[in-house]
């Protein structure tokens, strides 16, 4: 759980639109963390000795199963489930969160192009469809924005409620912060940014 999320005066941009929030609610009322060790068999067979390194290479691969279509199926499933929790990390990582909002203030002063920032669906990006992106995803950063202030004032009187060894209000309040690192999480996830994006953003958060 993240309870210290270290950026302080962020401005809250009242008036905004809000979004359309039964999506994200639907997400938030079903996000679980899901954790499954994966055990993969590494023991081969005993080789014999060949000095031939193609023939060592064909007799090793030769140990190794194939997968079945079953097999298949659940190795894709893995990976899924191994990309979700990669998400899931740097959505929550607070590095990664002032990152976003950065990307938000420089689209509104269009020092980026919202093309190399977001995914479209539609096979012709006309200059509309750009608009509507671009209204889209400055809309959904400034929610984040308010999400993520937030957090910071949680956070705050959480410190406030463990000094002062205030066990109710403590346990409210980590729920209330808990909720918000969902919510922001969700926010994130659903900004449909480029694998690019994505890359970078996972570099500055290591």
């Amino acid at each position: 759980m993240l309870v210290t999320m270290g950026m302080r005066g962020i401005d809250v941009l009242d008036g905004e639109p809000r979004l359309a929030s039964s999506t994200l609610d639907k997400q938030f009322k079903t996000e679980v963390e899901v954790g499954e060790a994966v055990e993969i068999d590494q023991s081969l067979g005993p080789l014999e000795t060949i000095k031939d390194p193609a023939r060592i290479y064909l007799r090793e691969m030769g140990v190794v199963p194939l997968l079945t279509r079953e097999g298949e199926v659940d190795m894709a499933k893995r990976i899924e489930r191994g990309q979700r929790r990669v998400l899931k990390a740097l959505s929550r990582s607070p590095i990664v969160i002032r990152q976003i909002l950065a990307i938000g203030e420089d689209l509104k002063r269009g020092a980026r192009s919202i093309k190399e920032i977001v995914v479209f669906d539609e096979e012709e990006v006309t200059e509309k469809v750009l608009q509507n992106g671009f209204k889209d995803i400055t809309c959904r950063i400034d929610n984040l924005q308010k999400h993520y202030k937030r957090t910071n004032d949680l956070a705050g009187r959480l410190s406030i409620n463990q000094a002062a060894k205030n066990a109710r209000g403590y346990t409210r309040c980590r729920s209330k912060l808990e909720r918000e690192i969902v919510r922001i999480s969700l926010i994130i996830r659903n900004l449909r940014l480029t694998d690019l994006e994505w890359q970078t953003l996972g570099r500055s958060g290591e």
